[in-house]
């Protein structure tokens, strides 16, 4: 039974509340931005509604950080479209309300230490994959959710004691009451009160026979009229179109058509529509969003309703954000945009680590937006999102002559976050990874003091979760990652919170010979092909003109883009090598191709390729091939696993590998099967 409270105490209590809410309103509108000079804010949370707030993980303890809970909410914030840090979101002005604000609504799903007493004093924000919360998938080894005890994973970031967040900053994700996912809810812009359209393009790769296929649209069709639209086809990006009549397709409805499926292309044909939408919403708010709510809750203050903040009790000493391929690609946007200023000049987050993002930003702020989409060699190839600047140094393009960097705009007002870039090999394949670390033209580049770049090597986008893709040559690849993750991620807070500073970027550069163009002879990557393996092409970037819809490459204006060089057996030599690379029963490629019936030679989506090494020379010879076998290239168990031990250990005193990874990656090394040919 609660006790009863005095009244005077009641009272205090009320007005210490509308105190507090008073200040808060008062000091930045809760603390969501930095001032303009008149004092005013650019973003205010009008309330953050706590829709639950239970145990996490089953009530599972996690050592001297104890229990978790799980709180799910939903911040609303009102944006002055018309202050100096929003001026650069598009559309926001045409989507005000009466009143000049604009509001929108995100979703917050917060893991936290149940007793403060325990927490570490870190904020670790993920910013959410397609509304996903992959952290605790990718870095823990555990599931997407928190509410069975199994899906803790190796219960990692729990026992560090860390504060998980999740914001909403996708528009296209709908907001989600229940946590499992985070949203946004965004208005619709206008102009002069009428609907606004304009020219927008959808595109599609089934990687599946079939007569027929239905096309969703990211917008509203303007005009269900057929003449108002067109369908094409293709084989590869950069071939002609051939187009579909009419009489062969039709609008479903509104938001999608359907189409009979034309004869003489295979299930990886690209198909294209371009068509008239209408109604879009000021996507670009998903980065204000990341900005205006991490920054109310690091006050610790509550919402301009007065309500309680959940988090008042654990303010951060360091606050750390980590995005995952498409939010990795988001921080790069988002911290080039400037997003990284909060209150008063500080910054938002104090360390940034963007994960197999390769050079590409978002396809986010601006009008007809789909921040889905990314550019693959093969998949969307012509979509916004990979123009200059690529990397964190401020450079001169190559190719337009304009000079530009990520940080270049917070390095003006002292709001870098130290960063982490940490990418796989595919991410140089598919994601141009060396712009990151070259100017465009094949040369090196000095990266920021507080900058550091990292290859995982020859480690494909995420480790493989299966052996075969149905649409891919060979198998697909297995090296590990989480070691890596969370080795840095330790590294990152360190360096945040405690000025530690981290290990050196480990990056193939054109300077140590490591970073080359993708030929064999140039990589010394070896002859494969008794095998049925050939190398492919990577996924090459022009110039694009972007008013065009879609934008318009011009190929007399490229980049130039490298990719790592192997050792003798096609494993990466640059970079992070873990014992799978560093003492190999196999090669491991960030490449695969697509194999015939699906776009045949060009590049498998995120996937790369497991070459298994022959057991015996007997199967080597009988194969051709030229690699090593396992038992000609380690005497015995022993030999192997001292080679094994060696490397871990060489990664702990590199910062590059925890301890309780490595004695995992012992005990998993001594099971393996493949090791059964030694004596």
């Amino acid at each position: 039974m609660s006790k009863l409270v005095a009244p005077e105490q009641a009272l205090r209590w009320r007005i210490a509340i509308m105190a507090a809410a008073l200040l808060a309103a008062l000091s930045a509108f809760s603390g969501c931005a930095q001032m303009s000079a008149s004092g005013a804010a650019p973003a205010v949370v009008e309330q953050l509604l706590v829709r639950e707030r239970q145990p996490a993980f089953g009530g599972s303890a996690f050592g001297n950080a104890g229990p978790y809970e799980r709180v799910v909410a939903q911040a609303q914030v009102a944006l002055d479209p018309a202050h100096p840090a929003n001026r650069g979101i598009v559309d926001a002005g045409a989507a005000a309300s009466a009143d000049g604000k604009v509001r929108y609504k995100a979703d917050v799903v917060i893991l936290r230490p149940r007793d403060s007493a325990r927490a570490s004093g870190t904020w670790v924000v993920e910013v959410a994959n397609r509304g996903r919360k992959l952290m605790l998938e990718i870095v823990n080894g555990g599931g997407l959710q928190a509410d069975r005890a199994e899906e803790a994973g190796t219960g990692w970031l729990m026992r560090q004691g860390h504060t998980l967040l999740w914001v909403g900053w996708q528009g296209d994700i709908p907001a989600d009451a229940t946590g499992k996912t985070v949203g946004m809810v965004l208005p619709t812009a206008m102009q002069g009160g009428q609907p606004i359209i304009g020219a927008a393009f959808e595109e599609i790769v089934f990687d599946a026979p079939g007569p027929r296929g239905t096309l969703p649209l990211s917008y509203p069709s303007a005009s269900l009229d057929p003449a108002m639209g067109e369908l094409s086809v293709r084989a590869r990006p950069e071939a002609s179109p051939t187009v579909i009549g009419p009489a062969q397709w039709r609008y479903k409805d509104a938001r999608s058509i359907e189409f009979e499926r034309p004869a003489g292309f295979d299930a990886g044909a690209i198909y294209q529509f371009r068509y008239t939408a209408r109604d879009p919403r000021p996507m670009g708010l998903g980065m204000a969003s990341l900005r205006d709510v991490v920054s109310h809750l690091k006050t610790g203050l509550p919402d301009a309703s007065g309500q309680p903040s959940p988090l008042a009790d654990l303010k951060p000493r360091a606050t750390v954000a980590i995005g995952i391929s498409q939010s990795g690609r988001f921080l790069r946007d988002w911290v080039w945009q400037g997003f990284n200023a909060g209150p008063g000049g500080q910054r938002v987050f104090d360390g940034m680590v963007a994960t197999i993002a390769g050079s590409r930003k978002t396809y986010t702020n601006v009008r007809w937006a789909q921040p889905g989409r990314y550019s693959r060699q093969h998949e969307d190839h012509f979509f916004y999102g990979d123009q200059f600047p690529f990397s964190y140094a401020t450079t001169t393009d190559p190719l337009s002559g304009r000079q530009g960097g990520l940080l270049a705009r917070c390095a003006v007002d002292r709001t870098c976050p130290k960063v982490f870039q940490l990418d796989s090999g595919l991410e140089y394949w598919q994601g141009r990874a060396a712009l990151v670390v070259t100017d465009g033209a094949g040369r090196d580049i000095a990266l920021p003091d507080d900058v550091r770049v990292y290859l995982m090597s020859s480690t494909q986008h995420v480790t493989a979760r299966n052996a075969t893709s149905p649409i891919c040559e060979t198998p697909i690849n297995p090296a590990q990652q989480q070691p890596v993750y969370r080795a840095l991620l330790t590294r990152m807070i360190e360096w945040s919170r405690d000025g530690k500073a981290p290990p050196a970027s480990r990056h193939p550069t054109v300077r140590d010979g490591t970073l080359v163009q993708a030929t064999a002879a140039s990589m010394r990557f070896p002859d494969l092909s008794p095998l049925g393996v050939t190398l492919p092409a990577p996924n090459l970037l022009m110039v694009n003109d972007d008013s065009a819809m879609p934008a318009r490459p011009d190929a007399t204006r490229a980049y130039t883009v490298l990719v790592p060089r192997t050792d003798a057996d096609g494993n990466d030599e640059a970079g992070i090598r873990l014992p799978d690379v560093a003492v190999p029963l196999a090669t491991y490629t960030g490449w695969n191709r697509r194999k015939a019936g699906f776009a045949p030679g060009q590049l498998c989506g995120l996937d790369g390729s497991y070459l298994p090494f022959s057991a015996t020379a007997t199967e080597a010879a009988a194969k051709r091939d030229p690699r090593l076998p396992i038992a000609k290239r380690y005497p015995s168990r022993e030999v192997y696993l001292a080679k094994v031990k060696s490397a871990v250990q060489r990664l702990q005193a590199e910062g590059l590998m925890l301890d309780e990874d490595a004695a995992r990656w012992m005990d998993n090394a001594a099971r393996d099967g493949r090791i059964a040919v030694l004596p």
